[in-house]
């Protein structure tokens, strides 16, 4: 079964190690995600975020020299490697690299803010091949409001959203064809893209807040706007995300049924169409039953004793994904 994975953090985990003077390889590492898992796991594309931190303590730390090192490492990772892994910028990319045999690999930034309110700067962004990107993380930026708050995270930002800003940003990243990401978006910001957007976009790893309600899931009533407008969105494997009930042990709380849960839900409210797989790997910690991108089976047979049929655990896994970025490249 192919597989497309709309977010991961192993670009910031692989600069990470190199800043520390331990470099990884992308072919064979103690990540979630690396050529030999990715392979192992049949995957057809993988989203590869520059991911930010506006709050790095590291001294003279700066968002968009962070994100512009990331984009570095996607680089020279499509070059070492092109027999295995080619970048996608065109929705023509997509299916010449299937077609070669090779993965693909779509570059992403999970940080709006690294573009310090410069349209110049995204510009520049996308000619560098980004072509999705969060406005926010956890913290405020130039464009928006993220959900995190000092209300924790059942306590969901619901006054502040876009600013002017983010509101010229939606509509730039629009004309450019690059996929607004809602994930990490507050309340109000994910209905401002809904009331001023004129595009699908995607919630790259959300879950539903209705089977647990962290403000990082949607509502009932985002996935139906989202499906409405021809969006999508990633399950996310993080156990605080599939489920927040303090009786059951961390252990046990990222398990494919729980995540295979969160799917049927999404069908029953959003339609199946609006499904597709957003794993957050190299950015998450705990345990999860999916150690690794290798255990994708795991999931589509859980998928499946769910009582998802077989097309529609391929259009989970990864042809919901290809048709969106077709349309919308």
């Amino acid at each position: 079964m192919k597989v497309w994975d709309l977010h991961c953090d192993t670009l910031s985990e692989l600069r990470r190690a190199e800043k520390n003077g331990t470099p990884a390889s992308f072919a064979h590492n103690d990540l979630h995600i690396d050529l030999e898992k990715l392979q192992a796991g049949d995957y057809m594309l993988q989203c590869l975020a520059a991911f930010v931190n506006l709050a790095d303590p590291t001294p003279g730390a700066d968002p968009l020299v962070t994100a512009l090192e990331e984009i570095d490492v996607f680089k020279r990772i499509m070059a070492k490697y092109p027999d295995r892994i080619a970048p996608v910028y065109t929705a023509a990319d997509i299916r010449k690299n299937a077609e070669a045999g090779k993965i693909s690999g779509l570059l992403t930034v999970e940080e709006g803010g690294c573009c310090k309110g410069s349209l110049g700067v995204l510009r520049r962004m996308y000619e560098l091949g980004v072509r999705m990107m969060t406005l926010t993380w956890n913290h405020d930026n130039e464009l928006a409001a993220p959900q995190a708050n000092p209300g924790g995270p059942l306590a969901a930002q619901t006054q502040r959203g876009l600013t002017e800003t983010g509101f010229a940003f939606l509509a730039e990243m629009e004309r450019l064809h690059m996929i607004v990401d809602v994930s990490h978006l507050s309340d109000r910001g994910f209905w401002d893209i809904v009331e001023h957007g004129t595009r699908p976009f995607a919630a790259s790893h959300s879950n539903c807040r209705a089977l647990c309600p962290h403000t990082r899931n949607l509502t009932d009533a985002m996935i139906r706007a989202l499906a409405e407008k021809g969006g999508i969105a990633g399950l996310n494997y993080y156990a605080a995300f599939l489920d927040t009930d303090p009786a059951h042990p961390e252990a046990c709380r990222s398990t494919v049924e729980r995540i295979a849960e969160h799917a049927a839900h999404y069908k029953q409210v959003g339609g199946i169409g609006v499904l597709a797989l957003g794993s957050d790997f190299d950015g998450i910690d705990g345990h999860h039953q999916l150690e690794t991108a290798a255990d994708m089976p795991l999931l589509a047979d859980a998928l499946r004793r769910t009582g998802f049929t077989e097309d529609e655990v391929e259009r989970i896994f990864w042809r919901n994904a290809r048709d969106f970025f077709e349309h919308n490249l």
